[in-house]
């Protein structure tokens, strides 16, 4: 008689399967909203690129806000781990931020691009619950701290700022970036003429070395500044 086998394979708790139920249609919804936006999610859509039953997808989040919520959360936790990835790079202050926008920006022609999915969520923020823009809003801290590190860590080695306040500068780019993640999005949904992300890095990057840091002017602009009549 053949001994008895065990799997050494644990059978997976209640909450492990819940939670690999959940990552599955996670990820099914940001595969949805990536081909038909979110204006084309539906729990119905999920269920059927998940392979599941739109009950599961009830059971588990509820109605459409919560799976996306659960979807903002899940970004939230993958651009945290990107904003750790570049850090562990080795890069520091303003060499960071530099990464940090080139991998944003670049990242928007990419057709997997999370974080034009992000900004067609922040938009939504504006007209759903509290709830929901609180998740967004975590997001945008969590990237302004990210950017005011980064120039905290040049302040701290004696770089000269425009403005005293980290912050307010950290949330100025913050700012930027979302525009440009939004505007990029917008035109690419309305298939108009695209926008050049090389050249949008090398303009922000131009804007973030002159501007933020050293307060500088460009020598161009002085020199047609002083021949200029006052109020000319």
């Amino acid at each position: 008689m053949a001994p008895e086998t065990v799997s050494d394979k644990p059978r997976r708790t209640q909450e492990e399967r819940r939670a690999s139920s959940e990552q599955a249609l996670v990820a099914a919804a940001l595969e949805v909203m990536k081909a038909r936006g979110v204006a084309g999610l539906t729990l119905a859509a999920v269920a059927a690129k998940a392979g599941v039953s739109t009950g599961l997808v009830v059971h588990l989040f509820g109605n459409k806000q919560g799976l996306q919520l659960a979807t903002l959360s899940h970004l939230r936790a993958e651009f945290g781990k990107r904003r750790v990835r570049q850090t562990e790079s080795g890069a520091q202050g303003l060499e960071l931020l530099r990464s940090y926008i080139r991998t944003l920006v670049l990242g928007l022609s990419q057709p997997d691009s999370n974080s034009r999915i992000f900004s067609a969520l922040l938009s939504e923020a504006q007209f759903q619950g509290r709830e929901f823009a609180t998740e967004v809003a975590l997001m945008n801290h969590a990237a302004i701290r990210f950017v005011r590190d980064c120039l905290a860590f040049e302040n701290d080695r004696g770089t000269d700022f425009l403005d005293d306040d980290l912050n307010v500068l950290a949330t100025l780019i913050v700012a930027t970036l979302r525009g440009i993640v939004q505007i990029y999005s917008i035109n690419a949904s309305a298939d108009t003429v695209p926008i050049d992300t090389q050249q949008l890095v090398k303009v922000m990057e131009a804007v973030i070395d002159r501007k933020v840091a050293g307060a500088e002017v460009a020598p161009t602009r002085l020199a047609s500044t002083r021949g200029s009549p006052p109020g000319g």
